[in-house]
């Protein structure tokens, strides 16, 4: 299992006088986008009832630390898909954003390969609007494989 923590001590975001460091990435720009893409359901932390029982323990730790910093975060959120979940940061302020706490799954994704997936699938989907297109025709062999509806 693929396991990716983002904390860096040494890391401390750019942030207002009035605001702490914070040592996570922030999520911006394309990453932000194609992470929230590629990552469709969203769930408040503590809405997450499996996720204790299937999070490698070195995950539970890093979401416990940035729980214990409530002053960081307003709450922590999981973005996943099936098998490949992300525990993100919020902070609301004049706007939202978004920093990554930790990544574990499946696989270990560069955003190259997530663009990749996200183009495939995309695809994918043409082609399946495509063909329910010709769902509601028949294909008529002794027509020179005409296309006509059903009747």
């Amino acid at each position: 299992m693929f396991i990716e923590s983002y904390y860096d001590e040494r890391y401390m975001g750019p942030t207002s006088s009035r605001e702490p460091a914070i040592p996570y990435p922030e999520l911006v720009g394309e990453e932000l986008s194609l992470w929230q893409r590629y990552l469709p359901v969203r769930t408040e932390l503590g809405n997450v009832p499996w996720l204790y029982d299937n999070t490698p323990h070195v995950v539970s730790e890093e979401l416990d630390k940035a729980r214990k910093s409530l002053c960081l975060f307003e709450r922590i959120e999981i973005w996943s898909r099936s098998g490949d979940p992300m525990a993100v940061g919020v902070m609301r302020g004049e706007q939202t954003r978004y920093f990554s706490i930790a990544r574990w799954g499946d696989a270990k994704l560069t955003l190259e390969q997530v663009k990749k997936r996200l183009r495939v699938e995309k695809w994918m989907f043409s082609l399946v609007c495509r063909g329910n297109d010709l769902d509601f025709y028949s294909c008529d062999i002794g027509s020179h494989y005409a296309l006509r509806p059903i009747a």
